[in-house]
């Protein structure tokens, strides 16, 4: 039980003895830095509480086999998390080597993507997922024709294999809300309380703090008394962005950041990286993160340049960013941008570019903190941007 946690001994310690136990309350908090591990340990506590074994990561159980695939149906995987650099790198991995691990490795990079986007979560009450359903199944065809077993195919067939899973996958992490919707939320809740069956259900929730105040106040109901047989796990960067009202009621697990030396060896072992080429799995991820399209760095260029003119007239392509998650994407985009400018200029304006930087992160911050409209940021940060040229 929880041998795949790497180098959180302390928390795979407390955990493993709170589930033998019957010790695990009914909702928990997974917090600390990111890439320490909490998502790993999320669904591993999921595995543990539905096996009917001992819970070891090699059970045989009908259970813990699904679960090891992420393909049980008595969990859901709610919440934001850009899962494309992993699974870039997972994809490059299975590149090299096409032994079972690092076809799991791929297979659980991809469904903890795919995953977010099960029925249940969306209660056919979203336009998106109905858009990106065909390529949806295809992702989810293709994903389940590399689990081990399956015969893989060679060559360019295997590169046209892993290149169209890496690009759908970029699509469709596109589609996934930046913060959680109260509709999740609530879709969530009449699971727990009236789905079928007696096996244990467990609910994960991504990216907690990244809720607006309807999702929160919906959540806590849930955690009030969450229903009979389940357990709600919490996953966090930032616990101090989360409700008081809501850490009050989940036991935190609390995690630490790896040693470099840690790091080094989940490279190593996990994807198969010579440790000595990267500063840490920060560095190594950055590597695989997929940037913002060129259209909109085209975009984010127009912008910029029509607010330090003064133009009058709010540049098109900014007016039809209506989305949330577009409006990242968009600030990524112009934080890039900026960063570009300021490397190619000889003489660069250091205050006015920590500035712009600044309001930019400010940008993000109310969009994923305060859920403000997406056309309200964008025009306050155009006006703040104006004749700094």
């Amino acid at each position: 039980m929880f041998e795949n946690l790497l180098h959180q001994d302390s928390i795979a310690g407390r955990l493993r003895h709170d589930v033998a136990e019957g010790m695990l309350p009914p909702a928990i908090l997974l917090s600390g830095p990111s890439m320490a591990g909490k998502l790993t340990a999320a669904l591993e506590v999921a595995r543990a509480l539905s096996c009917e074994e001992d819970a070891r990561w090699n059970c045989p159980c009908s259970h813990c086999r699904s679960h090891r695939a992420l393909a049980n149906p008595h969990t859901l995987l709610a919440g934001f998390r850009d899962m494309t650099p992993e699974i870039s790198a997972s994809a490059e991995v299975l590149r090299r080597d096409d032994s079972d691990a690092p076809r799991f490795l791929l297979v659980r990079s991809a469904r903890k993507l795919l995953r977010r986007f099960d029925p249940v979560l969306w209660g056919g009450d979203e336009k998106k997922p109905v858009k990106a359903r065909a390529m949806m199944e295809r992702l989810a065809a293709t994903v389940d024709n590399i689990l081990p077993g399956k015969a893989l195919p060679e060559g360019k067939k295997l590169e046209k294999l892993l290149d169209s899973l890496v690009d759908d996958c970029a699509v469709l992490q596109k589609s996934l809300p930046s913060v959680l919707p109260v509709s999740q939320v609530r879709h969530i809740t009449s699971w727990a309380v009236h789905s079928a069956g007696t096996d244990h259900k467990t609910v994960i929730i991504d990216g907690a703090d990244r809720m607006p105040d309807a999702s929160r106040n919906a959540l806590l109901k849930f955690l009030e008394e969450p229903p009979a047989g389940t357990t709600a796990i919490l996953i966090s960067d930032r616990k101090a962005m989360l409700l008081p009202t809501i850490v009050s009621r989940l036991r935190d697990y609390s995690f630490r950041s790896r040693r470099p030396a840690e790091e080094a060896e989940v490279l190593r072992r996990v994807f198969r990286e010579d440790e000595k080429r990267w500063n840490g799995l920060k560095e190594y991820f950055r590597a695989w993160k997929i940037g913002p399209s060129e259209r909109m760095m085209e975009s984010a260029a127009a912008f910029l340049d029509s607010a330090r003119r003064s133009d009058s007239e709010f540049p098109s392509e900014a007016a039809e960013i209506k989305d949330q998650s577009d409006l990242i994407v968009f600030l990524d985009a112009l934080g890039s941008e900026l960063r570009r400018r300021w490397l190619d200029t000889d003489t660069p304006n250091h205050r006015r570019s920590a500035m712009e930087v600044d309001g930019i992160r400010q940008a993000r911050v109310r969009a994923e903190s305060l859920n403000l409209p997406s056309q309200l940021i964008l025009r306050g940060l155009y006006l703040s941007f104006g004749g700094k040229g």
